[in-house]
């Protein structure tokens, strides 16, 4: 048990000593190209889990919904 404690601090602390992201646990998003649409303020967007379609909210109250592979989200 000890050994494996300290396996797990020694490759946590190698792992968050390289400037590496191993998962992005950024959700929030002020932007959204969609194809066909362009660029729009988005105040919600939504993924469904078993479908590769997105919703996605203007702040204009607009609704798209689309494929995920015609939307790209950014913060700035």
């Amino acid at each position: 048990m000890k050994k494996t404690l300290i396996v797990v601090l020694l490759s946590s602390m190698l792992l968050s000593g390289c400037n590496m992201q191993v998962v992005d646990l950024n959700y929030n998003f002020k932007y959204a190209d969609i194809e066909g649409i362009g660029t729009i303020e988005i105040s919600s967007w939504r993924d469904y889990e078993n479908s590769d379609m997105m919703q996605v909210t203007g702040k204009d109250g607009t609704v798209y919904l689309t494929h995920s592979s015609n939307v790209i989200l950014r913060s700035k």
